[in-house]
């Protein structure tokens, strides 16, 4: 009779610790799993928020590219709203660099040409852009070679005191320089830019017209 007691005594020991056993093992299960799930979810979060970050950046860049062609535009455009015989028909412009936080000068590319005015930012990420239309006739060289470029096609320079001899009513100047402008002039970031107002003289033989032109260089 002890015997038998003391083996269902073990018996009953067997099945309790088999049973310790499955729920250890089920508690190990269940830490490893909500682990993996805390793993898991950590990584989403993470690049969630990296992609978050990426993208405010890149939306911060667009904007101060923006921010660059505009600000260029607009000095453009306020000299084309000054006569050209008045005595400030004319300014100096420099790039703003102290108010940018994410674009530098080494992969900004500025171009103009006689309607717009073009912004390129180039990173190890994206290339963006910006293009804004000037409202005013303008002309990507300075004076000496406006002069010297209506002197080699019409055999004058276009001042008041020299001014163009035109069959048409001033169309083939027009059509000339506007021809000449559509190569961009690519300006550096670092140097003045000049932009100021000239006018241009045709006359048909019978009246003289003047067209305004802006020309910007450096």
């Amino acid at each position: 009779m002890k015997k038998q007691i003391e083996v269902n005594i073990l018996y009953s020991s067997f099945l309790v610790d088999a049973k310790n056993l499955n729920d250890d093992n089920s508690a190990w299960v269940d830490l490893i799993l909500s682990k993996t799930a805390l793993i898991i979810a950590t990584v989403v979060i993470l690049a969630a928020v990296y992609s978050l970050a990426a993208s405010s950046s890149d939306i911060v860049k667009k904007n101060e590219l923006e921010v660059i062609t505009l600000d260029l535009v607009s000095n453009i455009d306020y000299v084309g709203t000054i006569h050209s015989d008045t005595d400030n028909a004319a300014k100096v412009y420099n790039f703003d660099t102290s108010s940018r936080q994410l674009i530098d000068s080494g992969g900004l590319n500025i171009s103009i040409t006689g309607e717009y005015v073009s912004c390129t930012f180039a990173d190890d990420i994206n290339d963006l852009s910006s293009v804004r239309a000037l409202s005013y006739r303008t002309l990507p060289f300075n004076p000496i070679i406006l002069r010297n470029m209506l002197i080699g096609k019409f055999a004058a320079d276009g001042n008041i005191s020299q001014p163009v001899n035109s069959m048409f009513p001033y169309t083939d100047v027009t059509e000339f320089l506007n021809i000449s402008t559509a190569e961009e002039l690519y300006l550096n970031t670092s140097k003045e830019v000049h932009i100021e107002k000239a006018s241009v003289f045709v006359t048909d033989g019978s009246e003289v017209k003047e067209l305004e032109y802006i020309l910007v260089y450096q």
